[in-house]
């Protein structure tokens, strides 16, 4: 099966150079977004094109692979579809399109930067990129030499734009750059525990699981756990390894995995073991066709 390849010159030719608007987006108290939009002048314009291009042509031909929650794979761009995400994109371009007006923009207050374009066909192109406060000159001096001085600038309303690119959203399409950006921007994490939630309310976990509620309550602690529960959400084969009592009797065996079964029932006992359930909800474990390898792969 040939692997997709990520092409940068199809996706760049979509681009309009003359169309590129510059958005800076936060959030406010109750959690509701905000987004300015400053003038630029297009000098300022053609550094931040050059820079987006000459980005997205360093990730050509590289792997592109569905996006998956669980984690990303080096040296790979990863796509999705923006209707999987539909809630929380349509709450950013709600802001981008009514502005907020402020004559003093502090960077402090804005989380990332929107670069939106237009495409050769009129359509709009947004570019993502999470705003570099640049923290670490709070602690230092920055400055400038003019005239044989060197002059102090204020840091604390510096605004850096660098040369690196999070996700783009084209068409019904998104692609990602920075796996935990795109999650950071669009704020998943209350989405991934939903889901996770909504995947360890079957009842055949409390039946089958001795200590369910104890083993669910550390589980939804752990953001790594959350996350692969997320994946299984409308998955049906998620109790297949109470179903099949006696096939996970070998796995754990097989596996040397700290977990009891007795009476029909897997006994969670502490959260040292919340790991090993998670894999055998995920169905994880494996044996390679050739080499007759055990393997774990909690990706999947």
């Amino acid at each position: 099966m040939n692997t997709q390849k990520f092409n940068s010159a199809k996706l760049l030719s979509a681009f309009n150079r003359n169309s590129l608007m510059l958005h800076l987006t936060g959030r406010k108290y109750n959690g509701s977004l905000f987004s300015v939009t400053p003038t630029i002048t297009k000098s300022v314009q053609q550094e931040i094109i050059n820079l987006i291009e000459n980005q997205i042509s360093c990730y050509n031909n590289q792997n592109l692979k569905q996006y998956n929650i669980v984690g990303s794979i080096d040296d790979t761009v990863e796509y999705a579809n923006s209707k999987d995400f539909v809630n929380e994109l349509g709450e950013i371009f709600s802001s981008l399109k009514q502005p907020t007006v402020l004559n003093n923009i502090d960077p402090n207050n804005f989380d990332f930067f929107t670069y939106e374009f237009k495409s050769t066909d009129n359509k709009p192109i947004y570019v993502f990129r999470k705003i570099n406060r640049m923290k670490a000159l709070k602690r230092g001096i920055l400055g400038e030499i003019a005239n044989g001085s060197f002059n102090k600038i204020k840091s604390s309303k510096l605004l850096g734009i660098d040369n690196a690119i999070d996700f783009i959203v084209i068409d019904d399409k998104i692609f990602i750059f920075h796996h935990i950006s795109l999650e950071r921007v669009l704020k998943l994490n209350d989405q991934f525990k939903d889901k996770a939630k909504d995947v360890l309310s079957n009842d055949e976990f409390a039946k089958k699981i001795k200590n369910f509620d104890d083993l669910k309550e550390k589980a939804l602690e752990n953001g790594n756990y959350v996350k692969r529960l997320a994946k299984l959400y409308k998955n049906n084969g998620i109790t297949l390894f109470l179903d099949k009592i006696d096939r996970t009797r070998n796995v754990i065996d097989q596996f040397s995995l700290d977990i009891e079964v007795s009476n029909g029932q897997l006994i969670y006992r502490d959260e040292t073991q919340i790991g090993n359930f998670v894999n055998l909800m995920q169905d994880s474990y494996y044996k390679t066709l050739i080499g007759d390898q055990n393997g774990i792969d909690e990706k999947r």
